[in-house]
């Protein structure tokens, strides 16, 4: 009997030994944050692509942070709270360097974890509109104080100033942040609208307006691009061909371009964000899978140049180990 014990305690001790080593519950996944524009704007739909595919493709859980400006999807970062943000250079550029909306509170520990791909806005009118050129935006009504997404002021003084304009010269029409900018636009509170390409609102309002929408074609010349990088200096045209996901581009359009960049902090495990940028790098059919607009995105425009920001560490060695010229 005691000898049957003896052998039923060395047996469970074993068996307790194994499960130590083993684990008696699977990993746990380590789970970031993105922080991004709310749903209905593009940047969140891409947003959530890039999460799915790293979620899909790696050991990590990532979540979606929305707020309704780029200061404070920034902020989240600078400050914390969210592992990553998916913005603008232009934006970041301002938040790094403490300038304009962040005179005198510059984000100093906002670091690149790689370049997106490029980013297309644009004005957009009734197609039926007499609007046809960025000059004719003279007086007409337009979302203004933009009290909840104050990029949106340098946003329009950049697609107007393509024609030697301002916000002063327009009609002013207050407002809240983008996607209250489209509704006014939808219910014929104001004249123009501005939006990405391909963003989700742009496609409800095509369908739901009486001939649709269209983007107005911007100048593309050296005198042109000069003044609206006047505004920002990441600002410039570029032409954007139709597609079928690009609602409101009738022909080859020029339009605004700038970078989308994925943000991180200083701070970051090197470990974390090279896991991040590897997973990104090696996947463009899941991303392409979650929104078409990545199929504007390449491996090596992941390091592009970023004249006022700069890479992460993790990064950095990611890019070395692949080959990846930095700043091209």
């Amino acid at each position: 009997m005691i000898s049957n014990l003896c052998r039923s305690a060395t047996t469970m001790l074993a068996a307790a030994a194994l499960l130590a080593t083993l684990g008696t519950e699977p990993a746990v996944a380590e789970t970031v944050a993105i922080s991004t524009l709310p749903p209905g704007a593009i940047n969140n739909v891409q947003a959530a692509a890039i999460a799915k595919a790293i979620q899909e493709h790696s050991d990590l859980q990532m979540r979606l942070l929305t707020f309704s400006s780029p200061a404070a999807i920034i902020g989240a970062v600078q400050n914390k709270q969210a592992e990553f943000a998916y913005t603008s250079n232009e934006e970041a550029g301002d938040a790094f360097t403490g300038i304009n909306q962040h005179q005198g509170r510059p984000m100093k520990d906002l670091r690149v974890a790689f370049t997106v791909f490029p980013f297309r806005v644009g004005i957009i009118v009734r197609n039926n509109s007499d609007i046809k050129r960025v000059a004719d935006m003279k007086g007409k009504r337009v979302g203004s104080e933009w009290t909840s997404f104050k990029q949106g002021i340098a946003l329009w003084n950049g697609l107007l100033a393509n024609a030697g304009l301002g916000l002063k010269d327009t009609s002013p029409v207050p407002t809240t942040d983008l996607l209250r900018a489209a509704d006014d636009f939808k219910a014929g509170k104001t004249d123009a609208f501005m939006f990405a390409v391909g963003g989700p609102r742009v496609a409800e309002i095509h369908a739901s307006i009486d001939g649709g929408v269209r983007f107005l074609n911007m100048e593309n010349s050296p005198r042109a691009n000069a003044r609206m990088q006047a505004v920002r200096r990441e600002y410039h045209v570029a032409t954007v061909q139709p597609a079928p996901n690009f609602p409101g581009v009738l022909g080859p359009t020029n339009l605004m371009e700038y970078y989308i960049v994925m943000l991180t902090h200083k701070d970051a495990p090197e470990s974390l964000v090279y896991k991040v940028v590897k997973t990104v790098y090696a996947n463009k059919p899941a991303l392409v899978a979650g929104h078409p607009s990545f199929r504007a995105f390449t491996q090596a425009g992941m390091a592009a140049r970023q004249d006022r920001l700069q890479y992460h560490p993790g990064a950095l060695k990611f890019f070395k180990e692949a080959g990846i010229a930095v700043g091209q």
